[in-house]
């Protein structure tokens, strides 16, 4: 008993962390609007989750600026001739977070077995966890370890402590990719078992930072890890990330020097910092510094293209030549120009965001400003017919007002219903809906997570396809991309699905994701990739 006593004194003794005001001067200090609800993996499901445990967890790897697949925890790897086995060569010089729960050392070595129960947890129904969708469907013995007829997962095998091993039921060229999410950093067996549904409060990893204090109404204090692998990193000594819930209250901040770094750009404050243009404000051009790159998003029109699900079959939205119309109609470099300050790309191309891949004009044909070919299309229906609804939220109204004006133009009429988000995304997977606003981010560095969206086979509301298109030629070109392990001859594959899935229309793209960050003029270091990821690793303040 006594020594039980001990162990959680320790560790209160270790979590512990002084209410004195942070004066730090090397400590980075932002943002976030909304809060935090966790600090596990497990539910990383959120750009702000999946940026805080980036910095206390790592995984067997993590991609670049490029969005190429770099060496993390795992130094190298092989993957076998059929594309179904990935062997990781694990580092030997990375420990997880002190925590006195690892006994006399207060740490231990990261193992290979480590992955395999971070894996499993994630796998495990018990977990609920939101990345359950990265494994299922691809490693061998997860259908039979969900069915309960083993209590393991054969797809992951620790062959020792330094060599973790995973075996797909088939070839899947993006899975090396889909490693570098947040869900599958490593986590401790102890002090998962030791905190259960708290491991989110009182998160350890092996991460650049270490959790020191969390207030969870005002504020994250995280700590650098002096023990480190890569010696000499991360240069600041911690993160202080308050949670200022207006916009503009937290522009005010950084404007006071109170905040390092700002992430996007509010409608609050846009015209303040750039002109309709996108081009900088004169007078912030020499005071902060500015990034500026392609975001791994497409924002788009979803539109309900499966007749089962109308009681009117003969619905205008059913008629392809309809929807080829309402997607002529809109000037998208208006959207860009005048109403996002150039802080986005107009989607001429498909459902890929081109810019993220390294086009700078779009590879596929997509939908250019041609308001006499939609008056063309539509000449031959009735204009009472030509009436719709369509879904979208407070804060992207006034560009779905836009477009109204824009199809009003050409004949049709569409009225705006203004919903939250979240219920239009829901009514939408259940085909309540028949136009809505929608946006797909890219969940990892392969452009495949555009193709899969648009498979007969996700039909929602139990996969992504919300539109519910279906064609025979488009899902028999997705599996033979999936057996091509070459990266360019498989985007060739990919364009093609693009180039198919325009034919009929299911989503009219409308813009592409552009990214803004700004900091304070004595910040270096901040890197950006098309995930929008955070890595603090390289920041330093002078």
């Amino acid at each position: 008993m006594k020594k039980i006593i001990f162990l959680f004194v320790s560790i209160l003794l270790l979590n512990s962390c002084s209410e004195k005001k942070v004066a730090d001067n090397n400590i980075f200090r932002m943002n976030m609007d909304e809060g935090l609800l966790t600090l596990d993996p497990a539910y990383a499901k959120d750009q702000r989750t999946m940026w805080m445990t980036a910095q206390i967890f790592e995984g067997l790897v993590d991609i670049d600026s490029n969005s190429k697949v770099i060496p993390a925890i795992a130094k190298s790897w092989e993957l076998s001739e059929d594309g179904k086995i990935y062997t990781f060569h694990l580092r030997n010089d990375v420990f997880f977070h002190k925590h006195a729960a690892f006994g006399k050392d207060s740490t231990r070595k990261v193992v290979a077995q480590d992955f395999v129960y971070s894996f499993t947890r994630i796998c495990d129904k018990k977990t609920i966890s939101t990345g359950k969708w990265i494994f299922s469907g691809h490693i061998v013995g997860l259908s039979a370890f969900n069915k309960k007829e083993i209590n393991t997962i054969s797809g992951f095998k620790s062959l020792n402590d330094s060599t973790l091993q995973i075996e797909l039921t088939e070839s899947f060229p993006p899975f090396l990719g889909t490693l570098s999410m947040a869900y599958c950093y490593v986590v401790p067996k102890e002090i998962v078992a030791l905190y259960d549904e708290d491991f989110g409060k009182n998160p350890i990893g092996t991460g650049i930072f270490t959790c020191k204090k969390w207030d969870f109404n005002r504020y994250l204090l995280l700590h650098k890890n002096k023990d480190y692998y890569q010696k000499g990193l991360p240069y600041l000594s911690g993160v202080y990330v308050q949670f200022i819930v207006s916009k503009l209250s937290a522009f005010e901040a950084f404007r006071q020097g109170k905040l390092d770094f700002i992430n996007g750009i509010d409608n609050s404050y846009k015209d303040e910092l750039l002109t309709k243009s996108g081009e900088i404000q004169a007078k912030y051009k020499e005071k902060y510094h500015f990034y500026f790159s392609p975001q791994s998003i497409t924002n788009y029109v979803g539109i309900l293209i499966d007749s089962s699900k109308y009681e009117d079959k003969k619905h205008l939205l059913l008629d392809v030549k309809v929807r080829k119309a309402l997607a002529y109609a809109i000037d998208r470099n208006k959207i860009t120009n005048y109403l996002l300050n150039n802080v986005a790309y107009p989607a001429d191309g498909g459902f890929i965001p081109y810019q993220c891949y390294g086009y700078k004009t779009p590879p596929v044909k997509g939908f250019d400003y041609q308001p006499d070919s939609a008056i063309f299309l539509l000449k031959d229906y009735p204009k009472n017919q030509l009436n719709f609804t369509l879904y979208c939220s407070p804060q992207t109204a006034y560009i779905y007002e836009f477009l109204q004006r824009e199809w009003e133009k050409v004949g049709v009429q569409v009225k705006i219903e203004i919903a939250e988000a979240g219920a239009i995304r829901g009514d939408a997977k259940n085909s309540k809906l028949q136009l809505w606003q929608a946006n797909w981010i890219g969940d990892y560095p392969d452009a495949e997570t555009y193709t899969n969206f648009f498979l007969s086979k996700n039909f929602a509301p139990e996969g992504s396809n919300t539109p519910h298109f279906r064609n025979v030629l488009f899902d028999s070109i997705y599996n033979d991309a999936m057996k091509e392990n070459i990266d360019s001859l498989r985007f060739a594959q990919y364009l093609r699905l693009d180039a198919e899935m325009l034919k009929q229309v299911p989503v009219i793209p409308l813009y592409y994701g552009r990214i803004l960050r700004i900091t304070q003029n004595n910040i270096s270091g901040i890197v950006t990739t098309p995930m929008n990821n955070l890595s603090l690793k390289y920041v330093q303040k002078k």
